[in-house]
């Protein structure tokens, strides 16, 4: 008799446990919906910092532009160069903002992976030029 009743208290306990956890569906969902969040967050910041290398290439070329015009021929081909350089890392650096913006969940990785590679590239390529384009902007003509 007692075996019974403990076997009884057990499948109760069981079953009210069962009741109260969460379903294995409602855990799949939420951590999808984490997973989701995630990438969001992601995105958002990788965007955030390709937009600010964006604009400080754009800034740059603005100054090499303007300098070209009146420039010695010496600074004249430096600021070409350096032009020429700078154009090609924003390129790079507006078709991963593209990637980022079509990219799905599942190429999620491998977007996410080339965008902070094209973001340190073009980080390390405008720091390298720098020195350059600001002693070719400091001449006068």
């Amino acid at each position: 008799m007692k075996r019974i009743v403990y076997m009884v208290a057990v499948a109760c306990s069981a079953a009210v446990f069962y009741q109260c956890s969460p379903s294995s569906k409602e855990k799949v969902d939420q951590a999808q919906e984490e997973v989701k969040k995630d990438i969001s967050k992601d995105k958002e910041e990788i965007t955030k910092n390709l937009q600010s290398i964006r604009d400080d290439i754009n800034g740059r070329l603005d100054k090499i532009t303007a300098k070209l015009e009146n420039a010695k021929a010496d600074s004249k081909a430096q600021l070409e160069e350096a032009k020429e350089n700078l154009t090609q890392q924003r390129d790079r650096v507006e078709k991963s903002l593209d990637e980022i913006d079509k990219a799905s969940e599942t190429a999620w990785d491998d977007i996410q992976q080339r965008a902070r590679n094209t973001a340190d590239d073009a980080k390390i390529e405008v720091q390298r030029w720098g020195d350059k384009i600001d002693a070719a902007l400091k001449d006068k003509p």
